[in-house]
C-alpha cells in the first residue's frame, strides 16, 4: 500500500491534508496497538517464567489437542510464515482461553496475569488483555475488503446476525471477498478489531468446519458454558490439520479460451526494415492499440468495455517480437502481418514454450519475464472468460453430475450453485490481488443462472 505523506490529501476523502485530518488519530491508534503488542509479549513471557511446565502442558494438551507425534514433527518444520502465524495464534489462545493446571486445579491464564502477583503492564495494554477473551472464536466470511482499511465480515455461526465492519490494516491486504477464516473479535473504542490470531482456510475447508460445528451444536445441544471451548477446539484442529496436510493435486491443463487449443506460448521474431512505415500501418488498424515505446496489442472487442488480446507486438531494437498464446493465433498473426506490412518486415524464427514447463514458470517470475505482465494477465483473463462461458452448461461432480443451469432449479442443489459462484468470485479476487488487472465479472454468470443474491 502506498505510504501517505503528511502533505498528501487524506485518504478519508475530507479534502484536507493528511496532517490536518487523520494523521493524529492514526498515530494514536498505532501507539495503542504497540502498547497492546507489548502487553501480550510481557504476559506470555511472565507465564513462561513463572509457570514453565504448566504453560507447556497447556499448549500441548489445550491447543495441539489430538495431534499425532508425526503431525507435531511436521509443525516443527513449518516455513517461517505459517510458523510465525502459529506462534501468534498459540499466544492469543493462551491469553483468551488457556487454563493452567496449578496444584491440581485449573486456573485461567489471564486471571493469573491480571492478578495482584501478575506482571506490571502498560495501562492500555492491560485494558486490551481484559477485553481479549470476552468473545469466543467463530467462523467468519469476508463480504467486503478495503486493503489497508478494514473488512466487512459475517459470522457464519450466527447467520441471522448482521455483518460488521472490522478495522484491520494488515489482514485486509491479504483477505478477499468470500474468504473464510476463524477469528476472535474485540470491541475497542466503539470499533471492532481482530484479537490478533487468524485461522485462514480454503473456502471449502472453512465451510466444512462451519458445518461440523453447526451439526454438533444441533445434535448434542451443548451447554452455553461448553460452547466456547467446543467452537474454538474445532476451528484450531481444522486449521492445524490443514497446515500438515499434503497437497497432491495434479497440475492443470491450460486450454485457450478463444480457440479451444492447448495454450502454447509462441513468439515470432521479425526484422523491421522501415519503422516509420510500420508504425503508420499499425496506427491505421482499428483493432490495434499502442505505440513503439510501449508496444502494440491487436485485440477483439467483447462488449461491456472488455477486450481479448490476439497478439502482442514488442519492438526490440531493429526487430519485433510478436507474442501469442497458441500456435494457431501465432499463425493468424503472421498471416495478418504479412498481408498488411509484408514489404517492411521479414520473419526470422519462432519460439514456443509450454506454460507448464520449468522454462515458462521461470519466465513468469519478474523481472526476467519476456512476456509483458499486462499480456500475461490478459491471457489468463481470456482463458477464464471462455471457460466460464461454457461453465453453466457443464456437468459438475460438485452438483451430482448436473450442470449449474440444471442444478439451479433443484431446491437441494441450488445452495451448492451459489457456493460455487462464491468460490469463483473468491478465486478471481485472489488472482487479481496477486497479479493485478481486471477480474472476471461473476455477475454475468449470476444473471445467466437467475441468481440475484447469495441467499436465493
Amino acid at each position: 500500500m502506498k505510504i501517505i505523506g503528511r502533505n498528501d490529501l487524506c485518504p478519508c476523502g475530507s479534502g484536507k491534508k493528511y496532517k490536518k485530518c487523520c494523521l493524529a488519530g492514526d498515530n494514536q491508534f498505532e501507539s495503542r496497538r504497540r502498547d497492546e503488542a507489548q502487553a501480550v509479549q510481557m504476559a506470555l513471557s511472565w507465564l513462561a517464567d513463572h509457570y514453565p511446565e504448566e504453560t507447556a502442558q497447556a499448549y500441548y494438551e489445550g491447543f495441539m489437542g489430538d495431534m499425532t507425534d508425526e503431525e507435531l514433527e511436521l509443525l516443527e518444520r513449518l516455513p517461517s510464515g505459517p510458523e510465525k502465524m502459529m506462534r501468534i495464534n498459540i499466544g492469543e489462545w493462551m491469553l483468551a482461553d488457556g487454563y493452567l493446571l496449578i496444584d491440581g486445579k485449573p486456573r485461567r491464564a489471564i486471571d493469573l496475569i491480571l492478578g495482584a502477583r501478575g506482571p506490571l503492564l502498560p495501562v492500555l495494554g492491560r485494558e486490551w488483555l481484559k477485553e481479549l477473551g470476552k468473545l469466543p472464536m467463530s467462523i467468519y466470511e469476508v463480504r467486503e475488503a478495503r486493503p489497508g482499511e478494514g473488512l466487512q465480515i459475517a459470522d457464519l455461526l450466527a447467520p441471522a446476525a448482521a455483518p460488521v465492519w472490522v478495522l484491520e490494516r494488515s489482514a485486509s491486504k491479504s483477505l478477499v471477498k468470500w474468504d473464510v477464516f476463524g477469528a476472535r473479535l474485540v470491541r475497542l473504542n466503539d470499533v471492532w478489531v481482530f484479537s490478533g490470531a487468524l485461522y485462514p482456510f480454503g473456502r471449502g475447508e472453512g465451510i466444512d468446519c462451519r458445518d461440523e460445528i453447526l451439526d454438533i451444536i444441533g445434535s448434542e445441544k451443548p451447554r452455553e458454558a461448553d460452547m466456547r471451548n467446543l467452537v474454538g477446539s474445532i476451528i484450531i484442529d481444522a486449521w492445524l490439520g490443514g497446515l500438515v496436510a499434503i497437497d497432491e493435486r495434479p497440475l492443470p491443463t491450460f486450454i485457450d479460451a478463444s480457440t479451444g487449443d492447448n495454450i502454447l506460448f509462441t513468439t515470432d521474431h521479425y526484422r523491421v526494415t522501415d519503422w516509420t512505415e510500420f508504425e503508420r500501418i499499425l496506427e491505421a488498424q482499428e483493432d490495434v492499440d499502442g505505440d513503439r515505446d510501449n508496444g502494440w496489442n491487436r485485440f477483439v472487442e467483447l462488449g461491456n468495455g472488455q477486450f481479448r488480446s490476439r497478439a502482442s507486438m514488442m519492438p526490440t531494437g531493429s526487430g519485433l517480437e510478436v507474442f501469442c498464446r497458441t500456435s494457431q493465433l501465432a499463425d493468424e498473426a503472421r498471416e495478418w502481418l504479412e498481408q498488411i506490412a509484408g514489404s517492411v518486415l521479414k520473419h526470422k524464427i519462432r519460439e514456443s514454450v509450454d506454460p507448464r514447463s520449468k522454462k515458462a514458470i521461470d519466465a513468469a517470475k519478474p523481472p526476467s519475464s519476456d512476456i509483458p505482465p499486462d499480456l500475461q494477465r490478459q491471457i489468463i483473463h481470456e482463458y477464464l472468460a471462455k471457460h466460464y462461458e461454457a461453465w453453466p452448461e457443464t456437468p459438475l461432480p460438485a452438483l451430482n453430475g448436473k450442470s449449474p443451469l440444471e442444478a439451479v432449479n433443484d431446491k437441494q442443489l441450488r445452495p451448492a450453485v451459489i457456493e460455487l459462484l462464491k468460490t469463483i468470485d473468491q478465486l478471481e479476487a485472489r488472482r487479481i490481488q496477486k497479479t493485478g488487472g481486471e477480474p472476471f465479472d461473476v455477475s454475468s454468470l449470476r444473471e445467466r443462472l437467475g441468481i440475484t443474491s447469495d441467499k436465493q
